[in-house]
């Protein structure tokens, strides 16, 4: 609904729907980038942990890259070392648009209550 790769198919998904016949104005608006934290691996030391969680956000940065490199009017650099530095620069191309980012996190807690347990 929100995702604005997908706004040439918004009819065909969402218009025989009541939010299709009157949508938002927000619909189809936001670049969508997912983390699934369920993807973590929660077992081994901290640092494995650690770098569990930056290659799945690092790889979720990648994905988006694949997905709005047309869009998106800079370059993303993707750090393998230290994912917040990636989806910053994520943040910074969005930034150049009118758009804004939508993300999804799942399984948010997922990894913390494992390592917890």
């Amino acid at each position: 609904y929100y995702d604005v790769a997908k706004a040439d198919e918004f009819q065909r998904i969402f218009g025989h729907l009541k939010i299709g016949q009157t949508p938002t104005e927000r619909h189809n608006q936001y670049f969508v980038m997912r983390w699934d934290f369920s993807m973590i691996e929660s077992q081994g030391d901290t640092n494995a942990i650690r770098q569990s969680l930056h290659n799945h956000i690092n790889g979720c940065v990648q994905s988006f890259i694949t997905c709005y490199r047309e869009r998106l009017p800079q370059k993303i650099d993707v750090n393998p070392n230290d994912a917040l530095l990636s989806f910053r620069s994520a943040i910074d191309a969005v930034n150049q648009t009118p758009h804004k980012l939508y993300l999804f996190i799942d399984e948010y807690d997922n990894f913390a209550n494992e390592v917890l347990a």
